[in-house]
């Protein structure tokens, strides 16, 4: 079991630091309204106090209002690769199809989550340098202190990137709310703001520790790898107040900056790739550890009474369609549109690992989704049920990590920097690339995936959802396979629903039913050789343009439903081609296939969320809403 930053005692603590910071209004503007206790001479008074206070600011990313559901599922969809199911008046629904307002609730509580995140950094910000303990107390305790201090600033940088991010320009301010404080502060520039951003995580930089977090906490290269992400935003496209969209003119400088921070980690070599792409989120899934040479920076989530607090819809709302039986209910609600699952080589394991082409029934078997309208169904597989603890305090709420940034992410923005800083690729930049390329394909994991093909019919089967294809042995894992279709008692068809990896010998296949009847049918497996590195790596020659789309597809394969898609399509200038292409590819399916992003997004409106009624309606600082709201 990983050492999760809330344990039952860190929940405990803060939880009374949620008690003792700044609290939000539930229906009016944020309204921050200090605890006196909190910030008066009684407290900060040791380590552990500030601990406390430390731990409160990095709870709000631990909650469903935040990485647990709405920023992490909710805002990364609806984009190319990505869209949440069906039609209707809830929050995840209109906020995914463009159909949010102002009034949308969930805006305003993330909105006012990012900022208590905000003011509670304030605080520590300020009290810890004014306790005895900061100038006079043993090594150790300055250490920790100073910790705590570079804790505190980086998350009120990555706070603020992420409300820039959604919102552009917002208000802003870096002193603790005081009883007294006017707060109804106007709109502030989103690079005024950035500038602090910058600052506040090359400070956080400088005090945190350099050794491998042995929990959720970030560390010196953690911090320096988000700058580089922020810089990349930056220098990228994004909606302004006049309804433009561009980026500004000296976004090499923050290239460079991001290029900076990369050398800077590359330089100490802390993180490397698992050889395994599977076994990164199956380690998610099962918190057998942080996977600490991958996840650069993520969000813990731990309840140990199994309830809301602390915990999230990881693998209960972006896993695949599950029926409560052998495994707890998933609602498969992040679909994939299927022209994202054709993108890939058929020999990419990334692909049927992080697409379940299939639901989950009570009996815990894969029943295929892959006739008529069926592949409007398919969804995010990575944390798939069937990978998890399946505790009894996992059934409604999970316990898994929203991971921020793994090391293969970092890999690809060295390859962005270095194509953009260049004018075309390097030898850095490809080298990045075709590692998370070759990762993909399992050039390192010894085996292979495999293929099946059907024998003997039988007969006296009654349907396709009473038969099972079970394959064992043969050293791999993760390969799956289900009858499509049954035709007068008869298996028509089978089809490969996951091609598995690390097979070393063909593994033995047989053909059950559920309901004991049919008998007869066989099938066989067979070794599917494995790409050379030579055909797996991108080819040489490619120019600044070619290699740029490259990156922007890799990015699609690599790091799908992780959060990051609809973000990226907005800072590289793109969202709206690649909605209309995906649209085109839709149709081209089936004139009716549910794709109703490209009906609903307008241009120069979508890239930004809409400022909060609640917050507009008493701040009136903010004198204008964001483009065509």
């Amino acid at each position: 079991m990983k050492n999760k930053i809330f344990s039952l005692k860190s929940i405990l603590v803060a939880g009374a630091a949620s008690l003792l910071l700044p609290l939000s209004s539930c229906d009016n503007q944020l309204e921050v309204t200090p605890y006196s206790y909190f910030t008066s001479a009684n407290f900060f008074s040791n380590v552990d106090e500030a601990y406390m206070a430390t731990l409160g600011v990095y709870q709000i990313m631990s909650t469903r209002d935040t990485y647990g559901w709405n920023v992490s599922m909710i805002f990364d969809a609806d984009t190319d690769i990505l869209q949440n199911q069906g039609t209707g008046a809830d929050d995840w629904r209109a906020i995914a199809h463009y159909q949010g307002i102002s009034q949308t609730t969930t805006f305003f509580t993330v909105w006012s989550q990012f900022y208590i995140g905000i003011d509670r950094a304030n605080v520590v910000i300020e009290k810890i340098p004014q306790m005895d303990l900061y100038t006079n107390g043993t090594p150790d305790q300055k250490n920790q202190l100073n910790r705590m201090l570079g804790e505190a600033k980086f998350l009120r940088g990555f706070y603020y990137s992420e409300l820039v991010r959604l919102w552009g320009d917002v208000p802003f301010k870096i002193k603790s709310s005081q009883a007294g404080d006017n707060f109804k502060s106007g709109l502030v520039d989103r690079y005024e703001i950035y500038t602090q951003i910058i600052k506040d995580m090359q400070e956080a930089a400088l005090l945190l520790p350099e050794a491998t977090p042995t929990d959720e906490r970030i560390n010196k290269w953690g911090a320096k790898a988000i700058l580089a992400r922020v810089a990349l935003f930056a220098g990228g496209y994004s909606l302004r107040a006049d309804e433009t969209i561009k980026r500004p003119d000296n976004y090499k400088d923050y290239y460079l900056l991001a290029q900076q921070q990369i050398n800077d980690i590359m330089a100490q070599n802390p993180y490397s790739l698992n050889k395994s792409y599977s076994q990164v989120f199956k380690n998610q899934c099962q918190h057998t550890n942080l996977e600490p040479s991958e996840n650069i920076f993520q969000v813990a989530f731990y309840n140990p009474a199994g309830n809301e607090g602390n915990s999230s819809w990881v693998g209960y709302f972006n896993g695949p369609l599950t029926t409560n039986g052998i495994y707890p209910t998933s609602i498969g609600r992040s679909l994939v549109p299927k022209p994202f699952h054709t993108s890939f080589n058929a020999a990419d394991q990334r692909r049927d690992f992080s697409i379940a082409t299939y639901s989950i029934n009570a009996l815990g078997n894969k029943i295929p989704l892959l006739t008529a309208r069926q592949d409007e169904s398919w969804t995010v597989a990575k944390w798939s049920r069937e990978y998890q603890t399946n505790s009894s305090l996992e059934r409604s709420y999970t316990h898994i990590n929203w991971v921020i940034m793994r090391y293969s992410d970092l890999l690809l923005m060295r390859a962005e920097v270095e194509n953009e800083l260049n004018n075309g690729p390097n030898a850095i930049a490809y080298d990045a690339i075709n590692q998370v390329r070759r990762r993909g394909f399992g050039a390192d994991v010894p085996g292979s995936r495999i293929g099946i093909t059907l024998g003997n019919k039988g007969t006296g089967y009654t349907s396709a959802a009473n038969v099972v294809i079970n394959i064992t042995g043969g050293g791999g894992s993760d390969a799956a396979a289900a009858v499509v279709t049954v035709t007068n008692g008869t298996i028509a068809t089978i089809g490969m629903l996951r091609s598995g990896d690390g097979y070393t010998s063909v593994p033995t296949v047989t053909i059950t039913s559920t309901d004991g009847k049919g008998s007869g049918a066989t099938a066989t497996a067979q070794l599917l050789a494995k790409p050379t590195n030579a055909a797996i790596n991108l080819p040489t020659g490619l120019d600044k343009a070619a290699f740029l789309k490259a990156i922007q597809q890799e990015r699609a394969w690599e790091l799908s439903g992780e959060g990051m898609r609809r973000a990226d399509l907005i800072r590289w200038g793109i969202l709206a081609t690649k909605i209309a292409e995906t649209n085109t590819a839709v149709k081209l399916i089936r004139a009716n296939y549910f794709y109703p992003s490209f009906t609903n997004f307008v241009t120069g409106k979508h890239e930004l969320y809409p400022f909060p009624q609640n917050e507009t309606d008493v701040n009136k600082g903010i004198t204008r809403q964001n483009p065509q709201y």
